[in-house]
């Protein structure tokens, strides 16, 4: 039996928990090491649903066939801290920020308009972002993972659907950036191309610039197609 939980720090887990937090410790046979004593209401539940005597269920653990796993974003704002007790009870496994990418390598999209259109890999742009961030000094777990965005395909090739992605990402990812990742270095990240304290005038510049709202560090590292960059794109 496997109970999965999704952003375990969404709630007071120490709280939601309560006595079972005690049978999270597991001996060598991987059940509870130390039971916990069942209070009558459990007992009488137990007794119904199961068939048997209260006292039947007095003790209560965890057996070796019941598996808990559990997912958390350490970025996430506004969620509840774990306690080292409540932590140190579980197996970590650490996700790297790109893990998995391997499903959006080389699903390209057009931006932009006129002599700003250029096709761009998502996953590349994604990847110059957090660059980026880190050459800013931002934490890598405010940083963009493979599947920030859903990526809608308009055909059976690697071709993104622009009509998706674009609505998503002015949303999403420029949203995010601008009001989390890099909230207090936006310049860190945009060019002069719009003003970089107005969230609707970045949203604005992307539409006719696409790729090019970015400073030149960012557009420079990205194998761009369809035709030369404008002189003046990716200033600073």
């Amino acid at each position: 039996y496997l109970l999965l939980i999704e952003e375990i720090n969404r709630a007071n887990v120490a709280a939601v928990f309560g006595d079972v937090f005690q049978l999270l410790d597991r001996d060598d046979d991987h059940v509870s090491e130390y039971p916990i004593h069942a209070s009558e209401d459990v007992k009488t539940f137990l007794a119904g649903a199961l068939h048997g005597a209260p006292e039947d269920f007095a003790e209560l653990r965890l057996p070796d066939n019941m598996f808990l796993w559990a997912t958390m974003n350490s970025a996430d704002q506004g969620v509840f801290p774990m306690d080292t007790a409540f932590k140190r009870r579980w197996d970590f496994r650490y996700l790297g920020i790109d893990e998995s990418e391997a499903g959006i390598i080389g699903k390209t999209v057009a931006l932009g308009t006129g002599t700003y259109r250029r096709s761009v890999e998502w996953n590349g742009l994604r990847k110059a972002i957090n660059d980026r961030l880190s050459f800013g000094r931002i934490n890598e777990d405010k940083m963009l993972g493979p599947y920030f965005l859903k990526i809608v395909c308009s055909g059976a090739d690697d071709t993104i659907d622009p009509e998706v992605f674009i609505p998503a990402f002015k949303s999403k990812v420029i949203m995010y950036l601008f009001e989390d990742a890099a909230k207090s270095k936006r310049q860190l990240l945009f060019s002069d191309y719009s003003d970089v304290t107005r969230y609707s005038s970045i949203c604005k510049a992307f539409d006719e610039k696409g790729v090019y709202i970015f400073c030149r560090d960012i557009v420079d590292s990205l194998p761009l197609s369809d035709g030369p960059a404008p002189a003046e794109a990716g200033a600073e």
